[in-house]
């Protein structure tokens, strides 16, 4: 479960833990002006890793109807006559719940870990850009955040506020945002193909669904490092070869999956954890979708857990369901398969 902070002094702790990590990993000082839609930051002292920026403050004071602190990302450019853009504002109120402010921290309640989510509304000068279809273009999944009156908030997962190598999925997820919003200018999202699947995530995310659980490392977050596995799982699938007219897939219901047609004959579940709640999650996963009457089934698992409980192995076995492994390290997953 995740729990929405809402106390001022927690969210305060939150944010300073945030901006000393970002700070920490995003190493140099550079001054530039910041441009927005209506007006631009003159002299911003932006941290960066010369590929991407953070910059953060108290919005200006004044009358203003939702206060919150300013986090605003972006793709560095090193050229001094242009200047820095924003590609998304994760700002957070100073208390309480706000959803007009995008940005809010919330504890995973299994670890104990704090995370910084975005509501995965996304803003842009280009007619198009737009909180659904970036959801729907990105398959970014949403956790459910509970608030202190029992009410439920969703989010995309940007960062554990401290940690290894913790803005690294933040790195990703700006990133994707950048991606979006280059897809719309390009006129990806008008096609028939991509309004489909608008509609399916708007049916989809209209169910009751679950949130993803996960267990913290000592050392890397697994949990906001979900995106690297899976991106590991397809370099490792794709190195070997595929059948005749096969083609990788993915959407909010499978993390990956090999089809040919409209068929899908391998579909893989990775979990952050060993755990039971996390691996009954995974069988079921895999047997809903996994249909075929020849389908491969794989649950993918961290190395470094512990050895599956002698049931639970068992039942992976009377189910055909294969296991594999992935290592996760500062920089990057690896899938370790004892096969090759």
């Amino acid at each position: 479960m995740f729990s929405l902070l809402e106390s001022k002094e927690e969210i305060a702790k939150a944010q300073r833990r945030l901006e000393s990590t970002l700070r920490r990993e995003f190493s140099k000082k550079v001054v530039k002006n910041i441009g927005y839609p209506g007006g631009r930051i003159f002299d911003a002292k932006v941290s960066t890793n010369m590929q991407y920026w953070f910059w953060s403050s108290d919005q200006d004071s004044g009358n203003i109807p939702n206060p919150r602190r300013l986090n605003w990302f972006g793709l560095f450019s090193e050229n001094t006559d242009l200047d820095l853009r924003i590609s998304v504002e994760i700002n957070t109120a100073y208390e309480g719940r706000n959803d007009q402010v995008a940005g809010f921290f919330a504890r995973d309640s299994n670890s104990g870990a704090v995370y910084l989510l975005h509501s995965g509304g996304v803003r842009g000068r280009t007619k198009g850009v737009s909180k659904t279809a970036f959801l729907a273009w990105s398959k970014q999944p949403l956790i459910k955040v509970v608030d202190s009156s029992g009410g439920i908030r969703d989010g995309v997962l940007v960062m554990p506020v401290d940690g290894l190598a913790a803005s690294r999925s933040a790195i990703r997820y700006i990133d994707t945002i950048a991606r979006f919003k280059q897809a719309v200018r390009d006129g990806e999202i008008d096609t028939p193909e991509f309004q489909h699947k608008q509609r399916e995530l708007n049916d989809y995310y209209a169910e009751a669904r679950g949130r993803r659980k996960g267990q913290r490392s000592d050392e890397i977050d697994y949990l906001s490092r979900h995106g690297d596995v899976v991106d590991a799982l397809r370099e490792w699938r794709t190195s070997s070869p595929m059948p005749k007219g096969a083609r990788i897939v993915k959407n909010f219901l499978i993390d990956m999956g090999v089809a040919v047609g409209q068929e899908l004959t391998e579909v893989f579940e990775a979990k952050t954890s060993a755990t039971r709640p996390d691996i009954y999650s995974a069988i079921g996963q895999l047997m809903v979708h996994g249909t075929a009457d020849e389908c491969r089934r794989v649950i993918v698992l961290p190395q470094r857990e512990e050895p599956l409980a002698d049931d639970l192995g068992g039942a992976l076995k009377r189910l055909g369901i294969e296991l594999l492994r992935f290592d996760l390290d500062k920089e990057k997953a690896t899938i370790i398969d004892g096969r090759r």
